[in-house]
């Protein structure tokens, strides 16, 4: 397979497509809570095995879709992502029972899985490859923080079913805006499933994820339980540096970027554990908010440095694929240690994991030459 790097024309139209798709998926994050609590009654356990079914999902068919990007095309991979998005939205509309609707979380995991490896990986055969990355995470956080602001303001005014149409034609878009991905003029052999480039890089994202995973998740508890009201300022803040971090222009190596994300996160998440206040909370939001503003580029980029384009995507698929693992084992690991030691001590593990992580990325000395 030989692609050609995205011409400038297409930058704009390959992030529009990106922050489309997952402005579509960023609709369903508060929605479909409401809608398993409310319409189907389902009860709030079901949440988290929704939750659960879709992040499996994404797992299993990520390593195809990393074959499929570097077979088939980055174009294929993102429409059919695309349009599994949109039926599994459009599915909602009909979706009365509990079994149709996890059905259809089920085509919206393999949709996710499909569409963010054929973006990234698009974005990996850039000609600059570092700054597209970093653009790409950009548009995945716009579309997914704006996302759930949109579907809560739709929803209050016309309920669920424009909420699904929306992300419907959200994803409808997506699939429309993937003519900027490159076009595939021959496949290659053979692609592996699970590609050796991204397992270290990949670890190194797990052990991020889950200072990602212990911060979302449990924030606004250690909050609540300091007396400072909601956490709504701290993920404002959380939020602004992370976006800003990727937006500034930097030439740090790949390397270089992931071990400071590593670093620092773990910074804020010992600043969680050993100041408990209001004004550790929001210091230690602003320094998570720069770890894992660093973090995903730098992990994509020692994953994809070096490899030919005809194996980028399997490279990517592998590295993502361990954010589903990181937020699936921190989530329940966590939740666990948050009962029998506080929040405190969750806080003070995920640290020590994003720690643990720093030899898996950290630069290697180079060796001299001997005469």
């Amino acid at each position: 397979m030989t692609t050609a790097p995205l011409p400038t024309s297409a930058d704009a139209r390959l992030l529009t497509c990106t922050a489309s798709c997952f402005l579509a998926i960023g609709l369903l994050i508060p929605t479909v809570p409401r809608y398993l609590t409310g319409p189907l009654d389902a009860g709030t356990g079901t949440v988290g095995v929704s939750l659960a079914i879709t992040g499996i999902t994404a797992v299993l068919v990520r390593p195809f879709a990393g074959r499929l990007a570097d077979r088939v095309g980055r174009r294929t991979t993102t429409c059919t992502g695309a349009l599994a998005l949109a039926a599994a939205s459009l599915g909602l509309l009909a979706a009365d029972s509990l079994s149709l609707f996890l059905a259809c979380r089920i085509v919206a995991g393999a949709g996710e899985a499909l569409t963010y490896v054929g973006l990234a990986a698009a974005s990996s055969d850039h000609d600059r490859p570092n700054r597209a990355i970093n653009h790409f995470s950009v548009a995945v956080n716009t579309g997914l923080l704006v996302g759930p602001v949109i579907a809560e303001k739709l929803y209050a005014l016309a309920g669920f079913s424009a909420v699904w149409v929306l992300a419907a034609l959200a994803a409808g878009i997506a699939a429309a805006l993937s003519s900027a991905l490159p076009v595939t003029t021959s496949a290659p052999k053979r692609s592996a499933l699970i590609h050796r480039a991204g397992i270290r890089p990949g670890l190194g994202y797990l052990a991020s994820v889950w200072g990602y995973t212990a911060f979302t998740a449990f924030l606004p508890l250690h909050v609540a339980t300091l007396g400072g009201g909601d956490s709504g300022h701290h993920f404002l803040i959380y939020g602004a540096v992370l976006i800003g971090i990727r937006l500034i222009p930097h030439r740090l190596p790949p390397r270089i970027a992931a071990t400071t994300a590593l670093i620092v996160t773990t910074l804020g998440l010992a600043l969680l554990a050993l100041w408990p206040s209001t004004a550790g909370a929001l210091c230690a939001a602003a320094v998570i908010g720069t770890g894992q503003g660093l973090g995903l580029p730098a992990f994509l980029g020692i994953a994809v440095t070096g490899l030919p384009m005809t194996e980028r995507g399997s490279a990517v698929a592998t590295t993502t694929a361990f954010f589903d693992l990181g937020f699936l084992s921190a989530a329940l690991a966590l939740g666990a240690l948050a009962q029998t030691s506080g929040l405190v001590g969750g806080f003070a593990v995920a640290a020590l994991v994003s720690a643990a992580a720093v030899p898996l990325v950290i630069p290697l000395p180079s060796r001299r030459r001997t005469s």
